[in-house]
């Protein structure tokens, strides 16, 4: 049985806004669905068992199952389902009555009623709970609730949310659909999170510690262009109707990625923590009022600490033009074709523009700019931005610079002096790489100074100092 215990502020505006004070004392709960009425005893709260009663039906089982092994995932909170009984009581137990409309939470006390949760019966709003509806939302929101978290609207605890942040986007305690709305929600029918949001996470984080086993291996996340499905390492998950994609996304650890390499529109991939992409229009959730989508599609979820367990690191566009953006590790971008803009930000990246002209900036670190396609002055050249001799290095894929000798992914070969040269043009037979400092043009000439014609594959910055050391052969 756990009790009631006071939890201190995090001092952070974000996160004190959805905490009421209290907390758990254990990090291990039960929950249990009670199939009569008379289990909860006489005098029960506000006669809750009394007013048509109902044992949850199966959707709804399953939806707080999902909510408990999410919250289980991020956390270090652990729950076991037991079965309620006259002598046998859950922590936290949920059912249906017509006392409540449309659902409420008996927040954490030492009470009999602490912890437990009522959904309307009579109104129908929960039977169907899956993912992105009304229904489900009330599940998140509820389980929020009676772990600790209060309305992000509402002042009491450590005081409202910030105004910025009080919004679905960010936390599925408040009322407000968008940032600015009134305290009546106007999601459309599937606009509703799907998940636990950032700021949830971190005031859970905050009470009960993050959980780093969960997907701590090189974890694959991919989503249904028509559908919206996420797939985990290949594995469907549930998901909401109407092609809508509004979630936060937690990871232990490992090296993972975003894989939205089905995708033909343009991407806006952000790996920051707390950060938003957007894999379609079409896949924004509509939030009400006028003209409020979701900033985004899929957000990153917040650190906790400070630990860099939790970040992705590696994403992969698609066949549009796409804007991919790194985080503070050491990022694997990989445009695709179309014309991508690739930002690497701190760590020590790898950018792979793919097909089209690509934009490629590395920011701080030892980067690597790779070429692995065909080169074409007018449809396949990319610019670097920001190459910095001192750290960052060119790398050129053998299957198609083949002359350039061998080289692997992971065995890099430092470019031959011999195969680089200076100027606009090769002079000699073995002047493969060619950089013309003047104009800041890298070309690939695959025979040297005979009758074929060397080919542009990438602009640098004028007057760069580049040797064969700024080159490997993979």
């Amino acid at each position: 049985m756990a009790y009631a215990e006071f939890a201190e502020r995090a001092g952070n505006p974000s996160v004190d806004g959805l905490l009421f004070g209290m907390r758990w004392n254990s990090l291990e709960l039960t929950y249990s669905f009670p199939q009569q009425a008379s289990l909860y005893g006489r005098g029960y709260g506000l006669g809750e068992p009394d007013n048509n009663f109902e044992p949850l039906n199966g959707p709804q089982i399953e939806a707080a199952r999902v909510v408990f092994n999410a919250i289980s995932a991020a956390t270090r909170l652990s729950f076991r389902e037991i079965t309620e009984t006259a002598s046998v009581h859950a922590d936290l137990r949920l059912a249906m009555s017509d006392v409540p409309k449309p659902a409420w939470t008996y927040t954490i006390d030492d009470g009999a009623e602490g912890g437990d949760i009522w959904f309307g019966n009579s109104n129908g709003w929960y039977d169907s709970p899956t993912p992105g509806t009304y229904a489900f939302w009330g599940f998140l929101h509820e389980i929020g609730h009676a772990l600790g978290l209060k309305h992000g609207h509402e002042e009491g605890g450590f005081g409202a949310l910030p105004f910025a942040q009080d919004s679905m986007e960010f936390t599925v305690t408040t009322y407000r659909s968008y940032v600015g709305a009134g305290n009546v929600l106007e999601n459309e029918t599937y606009g509703y999170a799907q998940t636990l949001m950032m700021e949830d996470l971190a005031a859970l984080q905050h009470l009960y510690g993050a959980n780093y086993a969960t997907r701590s291996g090189d974890t694959v996340y991919r989503w249904g262009s028509k559908t919206g499905q996420m797939f985990i390492d290949g594995v469907g998950q549930p998901h909401a109707g109407d092609n809508r994609v509004f979630m936060t996304i937690w990871d232990g650890g490992g090296l993972d990625t975003y894989d939205l390499s089905n995708y033909a529109t343009n991407l806006s991939i952000d790996l920051r923590p707390g950060a938003w992409s957007t894999l379609s229009d079409r896949q924004l959730a509509y939030l009400g009022g006028f003209f409020n989508f979701a900033r985004g599609s899929i957000n990153n979820a917040l650190l906790y600490q400070g630990d860099p367990r939790s970040l992705i690191e590696n994403a992969t566009g698609g066949s549009g033009n796409d804007r991919l953006v790194g985080n503070d590790a050491a990022n694997m971008l990989r445009g695709g074709k179309g014309t991508d803009r690739l930002t690497g930000l701190l760590g020590d990246d790898t950018l792979i523009g793919g097909y089209g002209n690509d934009i490629l900036r590395g920011g701080l670190g030892a980067d690597r700019f790779w070429f692995d396609t065909k080169a074409n002055r007018a449809t396949n050249t990319d610019k670097i931005t920001d190459f910095d001799i001192r750290a960052d290095h060119i790398c050129l894929d053998n299957a198609i610079f083949k002359v350039l000798g061998k080289g692997s992914p992971t065995k890099p070969v430092a470019l031959k002096k011999a195969f680089f040269a200076i100027g606009d043009h090769a002079k000699d037979a073995n002047d493969f790489v060619i950089f013309d400092a003047r104009k800041g043009l890298l070309f690939y000439d695959a025979d040297g100074s005979d009758a074929g014609q060397a080919v542009l594959f990438a602009t640098l910055s004028k007057g760069l100092k580049l040797t064969a050391a700024d080159f490997f052969v993979v």
